[in-house]
């Protein structure tokens, strides 16, 4: 299941890393990581900026960083545990796909 992430913070690296911490460590080739249950390959964003990202409801548009996120299986919560552990170290983080819906319910269900 494939879903894209809108993150708002300075390095893919500590992104990474700490994926890597949750998840086990990836293989990675050309700004791709391929972890065991999910893929995730970072784009910077052309359309990032600074002012901009503040803005409601549509500021997240405007983060750094773009992930395409292709998910194997348990994609709502694969995709539930990232957000959280993004949010828990304060890299702001919106996920855009087809199970948004099914998603929010299952986050504010917790």
């Amino acid at each position: 299941m494939e879903c894209k992430l809108y993150i708002h913070g300075d390095s893919v690296q500590t992104i990474v890393s700490l994926l890597e911490k949750q998840f086990s460590a990836a293989k990675t080739k050309a700004g791709c990581y391929f972890f065991p249950e999910f893929d995730i390959c970072f784009d910077r964003n052309d359309e990032a900026d600074a002012n901009k990202l503040r803005t409601y409801p549509d500021g997240f548009l405007y983060y750094e960083w773009i992930a395409d996120l292709d998910i194997y299986d348990h994609y709502i919560r694969i995709t539930d545990t990232i957000l959280k552990m993004l949010w828990e170290n304060r890299f702001p983080a919106v996920a855009s796909c087809d199970y948004e819906a099914e998603l929010n319910r299952y986050i504010f269900s917790l």
